[in-house]
């Protein structure tokens, strides 16, 4: 899992991150409290962003009441993260950590978005369970989304390239994704470029990584074999998206609960 902490993206580069990724924070978070308080995790509770990047989730649902803890193995993006947070928000804090240690029976709740796609082998992805389920406390909540193998698969077939050009105070900054589809594997060859320009002055860093992505069913056994229940699984941070409507798989799991949902 030390492999991606090379990636500009989580480097370099940490300080673009969201520039170039964009997303409806608010809007999700939105979401992700409505599932937390439905399962009976009300603000005020501890949780944890696992894999927290530049730690914008983990801040909005500080404004929302809960008391969060952000870890991620990139330094530059902890970094991010705790320059993000301001002087009003003394609910979120942010360290360099591994997600596949963590304390035992913490959180009241764990969100991971997107990074269980970086871990490619099989013990790896056991080991990060593993985790969660010791660290959650009983009847935690554990929500989390990954590329869902199928509708990447025809995604990234009809729109193999990706690039997106920002201006920022460092200069023009252009990044360009190609991905290649290894469906042996159900993995996505990714090659990435970032290239800033200030003054004529060019800087390009080129990285070369893959993605392993989910089946729903792979997914929802790996969720049972650690004693996690009550599954439901949608394609987006809104429960009115189906699976396959999007290249996302969401879950929202209880731990210890048995009956799936």
């Amino acid at each position: 899992m030390n492999e991606v902490l090379r990636r500009p993206f989580y480097a370099e580069y940490a300080w673009a991150f969201d520039l170039i990724i964009d997303r409806p924070v608010r809007k999700e978070c939105a979401a992700i409290v409505a599932w937390l308080i439905d399962r009976g995790v009300l603000p005020g509770r501890e949780i944890l962003d696992a894999g927290c990047g530049t730690g914008r989730y983990a801040i909005e649902l500080a404004r929302r009441g809960y008391i969060v803890r952000g870890v991620d193995l990139s330094p530059e993006l902890i970094d991010v993260a705790t320059g993000a947070i301001g002087d009003s928000i003394a609910s979120v804090s942010f360290g360099v950590g591994d997600i596949s240690q963590l304390p035992s029976s913490r959180y009241a709740a764990i969100l991971c978005r997107g990074v269980l796609n970086d871990i490619i082998d099989d013990a790896d992805r056991d080991a990060v369970f593993t985790a969660f389920a010791q660290s959650l406390q009983s009847n935690g909540v554990l929500i989390l989304d990954v590329r869902e193998w199928a509708a990447s698969l025809k995604r990234k077939t009809r729109e193999p390239l990706f690039r997106k050009r920002v201006s920022t105070d460092r200069g023009e900054l252009t990044f360009t994704s190609i991905t290649v589809l290894d469906p042996e594997n159900r993995q996505l060859l990714i090659s990435e470029r970032h290239e800033l320009v200030k003054e004529g002055v060019e800087r390009i860093s080129d990285y070369h990584f893959v993605m392993r992505c989910w089946e729903t069913q792979e997914l929802t056994a790996m969720l049972a074999r650690h004693g996690f229940g009550k599954a439901s699984c949608f394609g987006a941070y809104d429960s009115g998206i189906a699976i396959g409507a999007t290249d996302r798989l969401v879950v929202v799991a209880e731990k210890g609960a048995m009956a799936a949902a």
